[in-house]
C-alpha cells in the first residue's frame, strides 16, 4: 500500500493570490523603468503588458447614462406618487363635500363608503396625471445631465503587472514616484 499515492510538493501552489497593478504613464520609457524597478524588488514581470492608449474627442465626449437605484421606472414612480397625492386630496375633498351634504352617491351609503370611493377615484386620476407628467418630462429631456465628471486622460501608456500582495504597496510607491497619471490596484 505504500507508494500508491504520489504526494505533491505544494498542494496550494496553484492557488496563490495575486494583485494587478495598472498604471498609466505619459511616456513609454517610464513604463520600462517601472518594470525594471519592479523586477529589482522581486516581482515577476514576464506577464506584464504595456499598451498605447489614446482616447479621441469622440470617445471623450461620450454620454454617460445615469444608473437608477430604484426598481421602478420613473413613470411608475410618478404614477405611484400621483396616486398617493390624488387619493389624499380626494379623501379630503370627499369628506368636506359629504359633511356639507353637497354631494351624495345614491349607490353607496355612509361616510366610510363615500370616503373609499373618493380615495379610489382620486388615486386613479392622480396616477394618470403623474404618469402623464413623467412621460412628458422624459420626452422633453431624454437624457438627464450628470454631475461634472473628470475627463479621462487622453493619451499615454498603460502597463499591467501581476504581483503577490505583500509587494503591492511598494510597487504602488514606485509607480507614483515615476509619475504615473493614474494607478489602479
Amino acid at each position: 500500500m505504500t507508494g500508491q499515492f504520489a504526494e505533491s510538493s505544494s498542494p496550494h501552489a496553484d492557488n496563490r493570490e495575486y494583485i494587478w497593478l495598472v498604471a498609466l504613464y505619459e511616456f513609454e520609457t517610464r513604463t520600462e523603468e517601472l518594470l525594471e524597478r519592479l523586477r529589482a524588488i522581486g516581482v515577476d514581470t514576464s506577464e506584464a503588458t504595456t499598451v498605447r492608449v489614446e482616447i479621441d474627442d469622440q470617445q471623450r465626449g461620450a454620454r454617460y447614462v445615469e444608473v437608477s437605484e430604484s426598481a421602478l421606472s420613473p413613470v411608475a414612480r410618478s404614477a405611484v406618487t400621483g396616486a398617493l397625492l390624488g387619493g389624499s386630496a380626494a379623501l379630503l375633498i370627499g369628506l368636506v363635500v359629504y359633511g356639507l351634504g353637497l354631494f351624495m352617491l345614491p349607490v353607496v351609503a355612509g361616510l366610510f363608503n363615500h370616503a373609499l370611493v373618493s380615495v379610489l377615484f382620486g388615486a386613479v386620476i392622480g396616477a394618470l396625471v403623474g404618469s402623464s407628467f413623467s412621460t412628458a418630462r422624459l420626452r422633453k429631456s431624454p437624457q438627464s445631465k450628470l454631475p461634472k465628471m473628470p475627463q479621462p486622460t487622453s493619451a499615454g501608456f498603460l502597463v499591467a503587472v501581476k504581483m503577490p500582495p505583500p509587494l503591492a504597496e511598494r510597487a504602488e510607491e514606485i509607480a507614483r514616484g515615476l509619475g504615473a497619471k493614474e494607478i489602479l490596484l
